[in-house]
Order: structure tokens, then sequence, then C-alpha cells
């Protein structure tokens, strides 16, 4: 449906219609791959409130927040359900300082260490390694 052009309104009541008779990993994926993820928040904000904890689920909503800047650092420090690795690698190139409060809160010293110094954040590193320590 995404690759004919069918109306959003249309995909989106399909989705809600049809819960959790699909892997939300592959829809997010296949949404993602056209840069559309932002038609699914409705119903992955359906989806956390009535408390879903999969990861899947909170790394597609920390993708949006980040692409659309909505709070996207208040979710990143709030919210413990997403992947850091995945959500930090996803911020990399779009805001490094975003990927280093991901990689943080997961404790991923190696991708945090990295990302700094590729960005000369050698601040956010030195205040990281200092907590660490």
């Amino acid at each position: 449906l995404l690759d004919v052009d069918c109306s959003e309104d249309i995909i989106k009541n399909l989705i809600l219609v049809v819960r959790g008779q699909f892997s939300t990993d592959e829809l997010v994926e296949e949404v993602e791959k056209r840069n559309r993820l932002k038609l699914l928040l409705p119903w992955l904000e359906s989806r956390v409130h009535e408390g879903c904890v999969e990861p899947a689920t909170h790394n597609a909503l920390a993708k949006i927040y980040i692409d659309s800047n909505n709070n996207a650092e208040r979710f990143l420090k709030e919210n413990q359900w997403y992947d850091s690795r995945v959500v930090g690698r996803y911020c990399e190139k779009r805001d490094p300082h975003l990927a280093c409060v991901a990689y943080e809160r997961g404790q991923c010293d190696r991708e945090l260490i990295a990302v700094c110094n590729e960005n000369s954040l050698f601040k956010s590193e030195a205040r990281y390694l200092v907590r660490r320590r």
C-alpha cells in the first residue's frame, strides 16, 4: 500500500484494525525504508498507552521523536524500554549529542566514546567517563 501511494488514513486505519497480527519490527522496517515512519505515530503511541514494553515499539517512537525534534532528549532519558544501541546508531549522523544520551543510558561505553571522538564532543565524553568511574 505504501508503494502505490495509498491514502495515509487508509493505511493508519488498517494498522489499527489488524492489531497484533504482524511483527512490529517488520512493519517499522518497511515503513522506515520509505521514509514514512511518522505514519505509525498514532499506532505506536496507542500501544505504549496500552502498556506495551516491546523494544521495537519504543525504538520506532524514539526515531520519530528524534526526526521531529519532539522532546527527543527527554524521551531518551526517561524511557526505559528502547534499545540504546539501535537508537544511538540512528542518532549518530542526525544528532551526535542525542546518540550520546542514548548510549549513556544503555552504558554503551565503546559506542559513546567513538561518537564523542568522531564529533569532538570531548566535554560530554569526559563527563560520562567521570560518572562511570
